[in-house]
């Protein structure tokens, strides 16, 4: 090993003698460099689309692309309700109805929308069904009419039989006494919206939705809902487009007493698109601010500000070149942004902390090359573990996380080289110009530290339990600890969006959608597959009636039609589909049935439940449900696309932390050849691990995709802390220093440095407290905690222990150097400031 370290030695050392010889020029190649970076991160774009969730060739990625393909994507969803008491009923005049269609007609035209329903297309679907062909007064000529004289003459109970033909007979007087079949005619809308026995019709509950808790009464009928259904696979920048447009389309509805209410999925998905491409820059700007206080107050030495230019540039350094290989942000990558802020910050303030030192001992003719000779090989080994501990996210299940992964081991090597060529290049100019003459003594935080450091040998043996054990408690703890994967709760709660999806399920129950197509070479409109389809609806909606709220087919559209009470639940015949299908307006037919009639939709409204009651209801439909030979029937839409991030979370969260830790520890073995040297910096990791999860838990935070990766990043920052200190130690002993003496040292000269780059680190992370995401929030608490935790496991864990395998001779600190290359004494213990 002596011979390695005098090879990394001399490296360093020709690294430092280079840039402080070419100083002028290696900081006009870094910004020519930075320049042509910034061109890059402008062509930088967000996703926020199901391709952050899931994995491209997942299944659940190609059913619910498949079914978009057939279908359309998501929807959009236009409450309408009643004001003063008014019936639904009212809502249709000629002026409203005429207005509606005006409205569906202009959304419809909108390049990124699939189709539409108003509730007047729903009444003209009812009216087509019900109403005689053109030259007959017969009722039983219509298709409704068809369809129930079918389905009286399939009846085998006689009682059965006569309930569904004194429900007919009830039926055509009150069609009779409706007058004339106008759409503006209070009393037809009534017969059409309105069943024999004062009830919303089951069919038409889709459209015409009650209040959580109320009956489908005639008294309770005072809403409706317009369905718009975007275009299927769009962007997330194509979706919020044509969301935005449709709200402005629908705001300019004027319906004589109603109000609107126009929300949904894409704009909740707007929303937070548009937060990522403009707020992150703004708490990036504070909590630039937030370190220049504490760069100001913390880091007493001269241009002090140094390493937030550092970090400048390794952040421009880091998202230009991912811009130019075309990568995408997400919610969880542009979360690095703070993190490489932070670390850009704390690599700076370590080089320059040991640059002044050099400076203000006066003990070596060339204090950058002695700085860069000491500092370059711990800080390479922490950024190589670091970057390790984040490739470990390549594991993931979620393509956001992995990418979130890539980009920081990316950022923080790149970062590190900002950190060697910016302060040394920068501060050996300053020092030409103006040489540092001023000499600080201790203070309270160096001071501080040291007392940190010195916890009595005693203690030994308990930190390596408590280590080793809150390390074991925090990996159990940690799969307890419950996830967040509804993007309702991602944003601002006080938000417009969120206040308008809950008034919207406050009114109708729901505000999401569970799809299931259904497939059949076959073809759909078919006996076999009609008694399948009404069959799993119905069951399903039975089964989960605390979940779901209804559902619409076209099978149980027709099931409905025909349901009697006292008569059997007799499902549609193929003949009986096939005619209400055609009799349908054609922006309901494309929803209901694909053009080549081999695909089926069926939707549920979802109401307010938990992901994980709906994972059950979606591994229920995928385990039970048994499609006719050849068919099959296939869970997608939203709901199933949070179901699949739920369980690409929860596969495997503590594998993340095991392959960063065992990363981490190959490395460290490699890089020390020493079992003793890896264990004493992976101590205080597993505790800072161990310690940071207990506490999340404890304090009942409920984790979001983000804070998932948390593991990782602990490991990463407690690794350079950890080892920074460890490399201080080895250098001081090869000095010749006593192992006490050489720790506190070590914590002296290095205190204030740890101090002011976790303030850095925790402040900016701080800042994300500010933010009106839930989101980004608990992850700038959760990391803000992590990076207090790993600080002081490292200075209080790691001194203590090394001092105590270092006296057993446990440590090799390799050959003794009392004077360095210039033949200056190294044995002073002071510790300037």
């Amino acid at each position: 090993m002596d011979a390695w370290h005098d090879m990394m030695q001399r490296l360093w050392a020709r690294i430092g003698r280079f840039l402080v010889a070419h100083a002028g020029a290696v900081l006009i190649v870094t910004l020519l460099i930075s320049v042509v970076l910034a061109f890059g991160a402008t062509r930088l774009t967000f996703a926020t689309g199901q391709d952050s969730y899931l994995n491209a060739d997942s299944q659940v990625a190609i059913d619910n692309r498949a079914y978009q393909d057939l279908f359309g994507g998501e929807a959009m969803i236009t409450a309408i309700a009643m004001e003063d008491g008014g019936s639904i009923v009212d809502l249709f005049t000629a002026e409203n109805n005429a207005e509606m269609r005006r409205i569906q007609e202009e959304v419809k035209a909108l390049p990124g929308v699939n189709g539409a329903v108003t509730p007047l297309t729903a009444l003209e679907w009812s009216q087509n069904l019900v109403v005689a062909p053109e030259g007959s007064d017969d009722p039983t000529a219509s298709v409704a009419g068809g369809i129930l004289l079918g389905a009286t003459g399939r009846e085998t109970d006689p009682d059965a039989q006569a309930a569904r033909l004194a429900d007919a007979a009830t039926t055509v007087e009150r069609l009779e006494a409706a007058g004339e079949q106008r759409l503006d005619n209070p009393e037809w809308v009534r017969f059409l919206l309105i069943d024999n026995q004062g009830d919303i019709r089951a069919s038409l509950r889709p459209f015409f939705p009650v209040a959580p808790g109320q009956e489908p009464t005639e008294a309770n009928a005072i809403q409706a809902q317009m369905l718009t259904r975007l275009t299927g696979n769009a962007s997330i920048e194509e979706e919020g487009e044509a969301a935005t447009e449709v709200v402005e389309i629908v705001e300019t509805a004027e319906l004589s007493g109603a109000r609107t209410l126009t929300t949904g999925g894409p704009v909740l998905l707007k929303d937070i698109n548009d937060y990522l491409q403009g707020g992150m820059l703004v708490l990036g700007a504070i909590a630039v601010v937030v370190m220049i206080v504490v760069l100001s107050l913390a880091f007493r030495v001269r241009w002090r500000l140094v390493p937030l230019l550092v970090m400048a540039i390794g952040v421009v350094w880091t998202f230009g070149l991912l811009g130019y290989t075309g990568f995408q942000l997400s919610l969880v990558t542009i979360a690095g942004l703070p993190i490489l802020i932070g670390l850009g910050v704390e690599f700076a303030i370590q080089v320059h902390n040991r640059v002044e030192e050099e400076l203000l001992l006066e003990r070596a003719s060339t204090p950058f090359v002695e700085s860069i000779r000491n500092i370059g090989p711990a800080l390479a080994v922490a950024t190589v573990a670091a970057a390790i501990a984040c490739l470990a996210l390549l594991a993931s299940k979620v393509p956001m996380i992995r990418e979130f992964g890539i980009l920081l081991a990316i950022g923080i090597v790149l970062v590190f080289a900002a950190a060697i060529v910016v302060p040394v290049a920068t501060l050996s100019i300053r020092e030409r110009r103006s040489p540092t003459t001023e000499r600080r003594q201790q203070r309270v935080v160096e001071r501080s530290m040291v007392q940190l450091a010195r916890a009595p040998k005693v203690l030994v043996g308990p930190l390596v339990f408590a280590a080793v054990a809150l390390f074991a408690v925090g990996m159990v703890v940690e799969e307890d600890t419950p996830i967040q994967t509804d993007p309702e709760k991602w944003v601002d709660q006080d938000s417009q969006t969120i206040k308008d999806l809950d008034q919207l399920k406050a009114e109708t129950g729901s505000s999401s959608e569970l799809g299931v197509y259904i497939q059949s070479p076959d073809g759909v409109l078919t006996d076999e597959m009609s008694a399948f389809v009404t069959g799993l609806a119905l069951d399903t909606l039975e089964g989960n009636a605390d979940t779901l709220v209804n559902v619409s087919s076209l099978a149980t559209t027709v099931f409905y039609l025909m349901e009697v009470p006292g008569a059997s639940p007799l499902p549609p015949t193929g003949e009986d589909l096939q005619n209400a299908y055609a009799v349908a307006p054609p922006d309901i037919q494309q929803s209901l049935v694909a053009d080549d009639g081999n695909a089926t939709n069926m939707v549920f409204l979802v109401g307010q439940s938990s992901l994980e009651i709906r994972k059950d209801l979606v591994d229920e439909l995928r385990a039970t449900v048994q499609p006719p030979a050849g068919a099959t029937a296939t869970p997608a839409g939203l709901a199933v696309v949070g179901v699949g991030l739920l369980d690409n979370l929860t596969a495997n969260r503590l594998l993340l932390t095991w392959l960063a830790l065992g990363g981490v520890a190959l490395w460290l073995v490699i890089r020390f050849a020493s079992l003793v040297k890896a264990a004493l910096v992976l101590l205080p990791v597993l505790l800072a691990v161990g310690l940071a999860a207990t506490v999340v838990w404890a304090a009942g935070i409920t984790v979001s995709p983000l804070t998932t990766v948390s593991g990782p990043l602990v490991i990463a920052i407690c690794t350079e802390f950890a080892t920074l200190i460890l490399f201080r130690h080895l250098e001081e002993r090869r000095a010749g220093h006593a192992p006490r003496t050489a720790v506190d040292i070590a914590a002296a000269r290095t205190g204030r440095a740890f101090f002011a780059s976790s303030l850095t680190i925790v402040g900016g992370f701080a800042v994300l407290l500010v933010s009106p995401l839930p989101l980004l929030r608990d992850f700038g608490a959760i990391v803000a905690l992590t990076v207090a935790i790993a600080l002081l496991s490292a200075v209080t864990v790691l001194p203590p222990v090394l001092i105590w395998a270092d006296e057993r001779g446990w440590v090799k600190a390799g050959r003794s150097t009392a004077t360095d290359p210039t033949g200056a004494d190294r044995r002073s213990t002071e510790a300037p400031v």
